[in-house]
């Protein structure tokens, strides 16, 4: 790259993961402040590719204005009121591929070897850019523009360091406490008792999605329809819930803890009443150091998915439905 400066080099910043980007065949850095009939251009030509394959890319927007800057490039595509055009504010790719001046276009050339990508700078149609790629030609073939908009991610960065963060790092701490404490109970299982439970979900209303090509529409799920949770997800690990504050259920789950079968499981915790050692710490994050790995409060949403009935409980999934062990401590006494 460096021993060409003039000519077309391949657009490859060092330890950039662009992953995202393997999805189009081109991507033209662009700025509201270039002329008008260049960015008319650029958009119309743009919908003669196939949807979703060219990408426009903003530097960023000026701070709780970016609705004027959405209406002013709306106005300027062949239909205002279309989706057609991909056009995504990514502050990251004009720093990796430092852009500097626009428009900028990148342009992917397939390969049996793997597809490269390839800058070209100025402005010129999409098409002659792809032709300037396969050609090889100099960098440069046309009038380049300054950005108008500025770096958002600098904005962000320069606000972050004129803020006062101790009072919300406070208000964040006061929250996580508030979040991370028990806010549900459970009796004592008076009796050992295994039962299944089946998590189901119910409809509220028509789902829909576009249909190929984004013509028509398809029907997901019907209003009312009943949905067998576990037909479509699974449990990573057994789940045990518990009362901590029984002595005699923290030494069953730690005497599970030692089996194979649950030794990957997650830990949650019940009871209005827990109280940590120091104020200033939650008391699922004390439980935590206490077991080794995180313990999470069993909220009562999470109960109604799960239908736990009482503690200790051990929860496996078992096809499309829960098996629940309710295990009395009375009998570990």
């Amino acid at each position: 790259m460096n021993e060409l400066p003039e000519q077309l080099r391949q657009a490859s910043p060092v330890g950039e993961q662009d992953n995202m980007a393997q999805q189009y065949d081109m991507q033209i850095f662009i700025s509201a402040g270039m002329p008008e009939g260049v960015l008319k251009h650029l958009f119309s030509q743009a919908t003669e590719f196939p949807r979703g394959r060219v990408r426009f890319v903003l530097r960023g927007f000026t701070p709780q204005k970016i609705g004027p800057l959405i209406a002013k490039l709306r106005a300027l595509m062949p239909d205002p009121n279309a989706d057609d055009l991909v056009i995504e504010v990514d502050p990251g790719a004009f720093r990796a591929y430092a852009v500097d001046a626009v428009p900028v276009y990148l342009v992917k050339e397939k390969s049996p070897k793997g597809d490269k990508w390839f800058e070209v700078r100025g402005t010129q149609s999409l098409k002659v850019a792809q032709q300037n790629v396969k050609r090889r030609s100099s960098l440069m073939m046309g009038e380049l523009y300054a950005i108008s908009e500025p770096d958002i991610l600098s904005v962000i960065e320069d606000r972050a360091k004129n803020n006062d963060w101790e009072p919300v790092i406070a208000r964040a701490k006061e929250r996580a406490m508030r979040n991370l404490k028990p806010g549900f109970d459970l009796p004592t299982a008076t009796e050992t008792t295994v039962r299944f439970f089946t998590p189901t979900f119910t409809v509220p209303h028509d789902i829909e999605s576009p249909g190929k090509e984004g013509q028509g529409k398809v029907l997901l799920a019907r209003e009312g329809q009943v949905v067998k949770l576990l037909e479509h997800t699974k449990l990573p690990a057994p789940i045990i819930v518990f009362d901590p504050s029984d002595v005699r259920q923290t030494k069953l789950v730690k005497s599970w803890l030692k089996k194979k079968e649950y030794s990957r499981a997650d830990l949650f915790v019940v009871g209005f009443n827990l109280q940590s050692m120091d104020a200033k710490t939650p008391v699922t994050l004390e439980l935590a150091n206490t077991f080794k790995r995180p313990v999470y409060p069993w909220m009562a949403k999470l109960n109604e998915r799960m239908g736990v009935e009482s503690v200790p409980s051990i929860v496996e999934q078992e096809g499309d439905r829960l098996k629940i062990q309710s295990i009395s401590p009375q009998a570990y006494e």
